[in-house]
């Protein structure tokens, strides 16, 4: 392994005796030390040897220090000095170090003060260039970035955009430099976003992402925002960074997809749900009395019948919620719409012999919704719970307020979800299979609905199960 090689040290001082001692010292600790006589020679050799540090005397002829100083901070930007001065001349090594000088050695000085201030202007430079490094590859990786990203500081102001963010948004790289985001970006949601960031780690994971678009109709660009904090060496939050993922070709294939099933879903309804009347009808013997072998075979036609109606009803209800196509949120009053919940689903708890029970505690706030979206999540976790849970079992829905939310809980004593499952079950067509539900139909989208609804109202929706059995499924809802 070859070994580095020595730093290379330039000596600018008019005493022949400085330079020697200085020279005699600093080779034998594994230097290579230049020398010069004046401020002139030494801009001479600085550029022909590119030191990596200047050890320069204040008071020569020639050139003296301070002009030497001046010049090679102009030509040489990262050139690193340290000024040799005497007592009379401290306030002028102060003065040299507030003009870019990096430290001061003061005469008479002994050898292991000579190798401590060098050591320590070396170590300071090796630092800078680090940083210098560092910084320029940073710049470089987000430069070369498709994604569009944005720096703000920690009063919200616009510090740097990318490339791509600059031509997203069709600026010139200071048209943003020092702005707030909101004279910035076309985008509430993007800078409300940085400012939740900025607020503190306390923040909902959830609430440092968002979504928001640019263009219209079929020139439409959507993207998926992702925003996250930096911070200083004391931990404190200094500014954030946005992230802009295009995912319009992403955005259009789904819509593609959802307008296929939407077609397909509609277009089979109506046929399917006339054949379900007909076999209603051969297995009520309107038509003429029936084997019991003929009634089974209907009978059992009519069950997987049933099972093709419900998918294509709840595929219809999906798309009309993703399509919004329910109506604008409004500002909503809870009780009703659970009261409405127990009366549709007494029927089928009764017939199982469940105890279905609603308890509404005082003080639930309103929220702003869509009602007929929020009736088909209560409708699908509470449906859920009556049809998994087992004869004679309980189902509660519980409603209560919770600081600026309201939070519905329906819980059951069946026979619970492993917790293998307990994510995917909110994945479309998910069904979790074991031998005490094998003869329960079912769609998979009960659960993907109500996780989407949620999901658009800003709200959450959980699920506990413990190994002893049971569920819990927990909505908050933001107050209106």
């Amino acid at each position: 392994m070859s070994r580095p090689e020595p730093k290379r040290i330039l000596v600018v001082d008019d005493e022949q005796r400085v330079r020697q001692a200085i020279q005699r010292v600093l080779g034998d600790a594994g230097y290579e030390v230049l020398s010069a006589e004046d401020g002139r020679q030494g801009l001479e050799m600085v550029a022909r040897q590119t030191p990596d540090l200047v050890l320069v005397d204040l008071m020569m002829p020639v050139m003296d220090g301070m002009e030497f100083l001046d010049q090679a901070r102009r030509r040489y930007p990262g050139l690193t000095s340290v000024v040799i001065t005497g007592f009379a001349t401290l306030d002028r090594a102060v003065e040299a170090m507030k003009q870019g000088a990096d430290d001061f050695l003061a005469k008479p000085f002994k050898p292991g003060e000579l190798k401590l201030v060098v050591g320590r202007a070396l170590k300071r430079a090796a630092t800078l260039r680090d940083i210098s490094i560092e910084k320029s590859r940073n710049r470089a990786l987000i430069n070369a970035m498709a994604n569009g990203v944005l720096v703000a500081d920690s009063s919200g102001a616009a510090v740097m955009a990318n490339p791509a963010l600059l031509e997203m948004l069709d600026l010139e790289p200071d048209g943003l430099q020092g702005k707030p985001l909101d004279q910035v970006l076309p985008w509430p949601e993007v800078a409300g976003c940085l400012g939740r960031v900025l607020r503190g780690p306390e923040q909902d994971p959830a609430q440092s992402r968002c979504q928001c678009s640019l263009g219209s109709g079929d020139q439409t660009r959507y993207f998926q925002v992702s925003c996250a904090p930096f911070h200083d060496a004391r931990g404190a939050i200094n500014g954030a960074v946005a992230v802009f993922d295009d995912v319009t070709a992403w955005r259009r294939l789904d819509q593609y997809k959802s307008e296929f099933v939407t077609t397909v879903a509609h277009d089979i309804v109506s046929p399917l749900a006339a054949v379900q009347g007909n076999l209603q009808n051969l297995a009520s013997g309107l038509l003429g009395s029936l084997s019991e072998e003929q009634t089974e075979l209907v009978n059992r036609a009519r069950e997987r019948l049933g099972g093709v109606v419900e998918l294509s009803r709840d595929l219809l209800d999906l798309s009309k919620i993703e399509a919004g196509a329910l109506g604008p949120p409004r500002r909503l009053e809870l009780e009703p719409l659970l009261q409405e919940v127990i009366k549709l689903l007494a029927g089928p708890a009764e017939d199982k012999g469940q105890g279905l029970s609603l308890e509404i505690e005082p003080g639930l706030p309103p929220v702003m919704g869509v009602a007929d979206e929020l009736l088909q999540v209560v409708l699908n976790l509470v449906g859920n719970a009556v049809k998994y849970t087992q004869q004679g079992g309980d189902i509660r829905l519980h409603a209560y307020p919770s600081g600026s939310k309201a939070v519905l809980e329906v819980s059951d004593n069946g026979p619970g979800i492993p917790p293998e499952e307990q994510e995917a079950v909110f994945q479309r067509f998910h069904r979790v299979r074991n031998a005490d539900n094998r003869h329960i139909t079912g769609t998979g989208l009960g659960l993907a609905i109500a996780k989407k609804v949620v999901d658009n109202h800003q709200g959450r929706l959980e699920l506990t199960s413990g190994p002893e059995g049971g569920c819990v499924f927990r909505v908050e809802l933001p107050e209106a």
